[in-house]
């Protein structure tokens, strides 16, 4: 740019100059001696000064506007000698604070702060180095001195209204310091000041006024701490501001209010009345030491103290937590359990912490702890609005769902199911989608606000936000990126999937019965009248693969190479997976209309009912109550027999054998009228035994001790095994009430 400037400027005067000099030019004057050329010449020369002059002028200003570019190419130079200047300075500071701050994660990370063992063992000597750093970062008397000065200058001045600002101005670093830990204290005491004033107004109140029916004596103090603490938040949490540091402190405090009001609100609307005791003492640690954390935050305590005093504090947590842990759960009405588990799980966070903090790495462990005081926090809140769910579902949905199972009277059993999501979309929309959207939301969450109490914000963006997992091509273009943050958003869009999927699974299925009934004028389906597997089959894989399509885009997975493998190995996959293959496109066959789910099979002598169809097998409940497997190739292969597939009657046969000599017809009289009691009606309405056909009785053979009879109807598949079983029993009676003779196996043998 220098370089530009240098030549352009002298290029640009110069052409200035010439054209200037061009425009001033006139023609020479020529004297030829005659008296009226000389007046000619006189008056010419005249013209010639005036031309003269404005020649002059026109230099005068040419030269004028080439020092003004003199100037401004000299200030240009400067700027950019400037420019050159400052930017070195900031990538130099920029280099250092990067430095810094890696420096600062080794300090908190990887090399750690000193041990708790050799603090131990020169107890002495870190006492001293803890007292002196005290005495260096606190100072009251230099706080009481500003004090003094402030007020002598507002009694001097007392127009200036200026006075707060300048106050914090002259106050010291360490008298600064010392105003927090009063500012610190000051909002402890109020806040127990609050929660004191609520509790004895609200126990007058329950006293003297009909408050004492909606509030019970045991739900009294902690309705008293949670109002109090919201009374505290609304007046100071949100009016009282100051400088920065005071700011700083309010803000923490408020961290501490929010788990309390958490807390306190979520037992208040979960659990029993016999169960806040022993819920409040799973949290009553949790409430010490994060208000000792928020404490020494506020404060800026010296790192020697913290690691001094730090371990034996989260030692007594531990001690303190265990105990309760225990006596909970010895108890006659032990906690809900949701709060023992969390109880537990603070009880290993302490234990993860106190660990940390004993071999010197103080500040992860206070990450540590941070981060799950909010992941408490949210998880209680998530607890109260799931708890919340439940009783709106026990009241509200479970009532719906049953007056539209009995408006539902076309269809039984998993169909009827799956149409009753009318009636619980929103309740699956929030307990399926939205909850556990929230559980993974608060994992990172928590995680950027725990760092950001301590100014790590850079490792949440480095380990969350950008990728962890990234490959590049040869021309520099990312082919694979996989990131915290992608991964939660891609689990997230799982569950919202599923959900889609079970909604559009209703909404076909609902189509198609309505569509059905209306074609064949029917109030009523039978459970495998209509197929719905290859419906629902296209459904899923429509769902699934565009949810896998979204996943390629987001993790950028290079499609290109994955052709090329797959166009490779297309050869090599095609003999290995012949089998798989051909299961898959007889799956679509079966799908297609050929089977459907609820129809009864025979293959390889098994009997069964269909339960399930994919494209590898088919699933079938057998008669003895198992569930079998068929590939799709083998029901091919070996020609299946779909029992149900025409007109869902079967021929059976159940025989009985009378002596010889018995009249026939009278026994074939008999049984037909003892079985037409048999001939009822199924669930659905459809004739047991085929009316077409009805019950006729024959002779089967002749064997060597009985006439056998054939007594043989066409039954619903559906219905066979029980229908035989009562057949016999009804031909044994009525061969019996008409003193017919069972004949039974007998052999005579004749010695000679």
């Amino acid at each position: 740019m220098n370089n530009l400037l240098t030549k352009k400027i002298p290029i640009t005067a110069f052409a200035l100059l010439l054209v200037v000099g061009m425009s001033c030019s006139h023609e020479p004057v020529v004297d030829n001696g005659s008296p009226d050329e000389n007046t000619r010449t006189g008056e010419v020369s005249g013209e010639g000064l005036d031309e003269l002059a404005r020649r002059d002028s026109c230099l005068v200003y040419a030269a004028a506007m080439l020092e003004m570019y003199a100037r401004n190419r000299a200030a240009v130079m400067a700027d950019s000698a400037q420019y050159q200047e400052a930017c070195q300075r900031m990538e130099e500071a920029y280099a250092y604070a990067l430095a810094r701050y890696q420096a600062l994660e080794r300090y908190v990370f990887v090399e750690g702060q000193t041990p708790f063992m050799d603090i131990m063992a020169n107890w002495g000597y870190y006492w001293d180095k803890c007292r002196a750093d005290l005495h260096s970062q606190y100072s009251m008397g230099e706080l009481l001195a500003a004090v003094d000065a402030n007020e002598a200058e507002e009694h001097a001045d007392e127009d200036d209204e200026d006075d707060d600002i300048s106050f914090m101005k002259s106050l010291s670093s360490r008298a600064e310091n010392a105003l927090l830990v009063v500012v610190c204290i000051m909002q402890l005491f109020v806040l127990a000041c609050f929660w004191v004033v609520t509790y004895v107004g609200m126990r007058l109140a329950c006293r003297f006024t009909r408050l004492r029916r909606f509030i019970s004596r045991d739900k009294l103090p902690i309705v008293s701490v949670l109002t109090g603490t919201v009374l505290y938040f609304l007046v100071f949490g949100l009016l009282l501001r100051g400088d920065e540091y005071i700011n700083l402190s309010v803000r923490h405090v408020n961290t501490f209010l929010w788990l309390l009001i958490a807390i306190t609100g979520s037992l208040l609307l979960r659990v029993k009345p016999e169960q806040f005791r022993p819920s409040i003492q799973l949290y009553s640690a949790t409430f010490l030491v994060v208000l000792v954390i928020i404490a020494c935050r506020i404060i800026f305590i010296p790192d020697r103290l913290m690691n001094m005093l730090f371990p034996p504090v989260l030692l007594l947590a531990v001690l303190r937590q265990l105990y309760f842990c225990i006596k909970v759960a010895r108890r006659p009405s032990p906690a809900a359990s949701v709060d023992s588990t969390l109880g537990w799980v603070s009880l290993a966070i302490y234990l993860v912490a106190f660990i940390f903090s004993f071999l010197g790495y103080i500040f992860a462990a206070l990450l540590i702890l941070v981060w799950w005081y909010f992941l408490l926090a949210l998880w209680l809140t998530i607890v109260c609005i799931d708890d919340l769910l439940r009783r709106y579902k026990a009241r509200w949905v479970d009532r719906r769902v049953e007056v539209m199972r009995q408006r539902i009277t076309y269809v039984t059993g998993e169909d009827r199911e799956s149409l009753l999501f009318g009636a619980t979309w929103l309740y699956d929309l929030v307990s399926q989608v939205a909850v556990p959207t929230l559980v993974l939301l608060s994992l990172p969450l928590c995680a950027r606000l725990s760092l950001g109490i301590f100014d790590f914000d850079d490792l949440y963006v480095k380990f969350y936000e950008q990728p962890f997992m990234q490959l590049t091509d040869k021309d520099g273009t990312a082919t694979l990126c996989v990131s915290g943050r992608s991964i939660v958003y891609l689990i997230i869009l799982f569950f919202v999937m599923r959900y889609v999927s079970r909604a559009v699974h209703a909404v076909w299925r609902y189509v198609r019965f309505t569509a059905f009934m209306r074609k064949h004028n029917r109030t009523s389906i039978r459970v495998n009248e209509i197929n719905l597997s290859l419906g629902n089959s296209i459904i899923s894989a429509l769902i699934w693969m565009a949810y896998i399509v979204v996943v390629i885009n987001v993790w950028k997975i290079p499609t290109g190479s994955m052709g090329l493998v797959a166009g490779g190995l297309s050869a090599g996959i095609g003999l290995a997976l012949k089998d798989t293959i051909n299961n898959f496109i007889y799956g679509i066959q079966l799908m297609g209309g050929r089977l459907r789910v609820g129809d009864w099979i025979e293959c390889d002598g098994v009997r069964g009912r269909v339960t399930s169809i994919n494209y590898q097998c088919v699933q079938a409940e057998t008669m003895e109550g198992t569930e079998m497997s068929f590939l799709n190739s083998s029901l091919f292969g070996k020609n299946f027999n779909n029992l149900t597939r025409n007109n869902s009657y079967e021929l059976t046969t159940v025989s009985v054998g009378v002596a010889y000599g018995t009249d026939i017809g009278h026994v074939r009289r008999v049984l037909v009228e003892a079985m037409q009691q048999l001939r009822t009606k199924d669930s659905y309405g459809r004739e047991i035994v085929d009316p077409a056909r009805g019950v006729y009785v024959v002779v089967g053979g002749m064997n060597d001790s009985a006439v056998e009879i054939a007594v043989k109807q066409r039954v619903l598949v559906a219905e066979r095994i029980g229908y035989v079983d009562r057949a016999k029993e009804v031909i044994y009676d009525a061969l019996n009430a008409a003193g017919i003779t069972i004949a039974f196996p007998q052999c005579d043998v004749h010695l000679s």
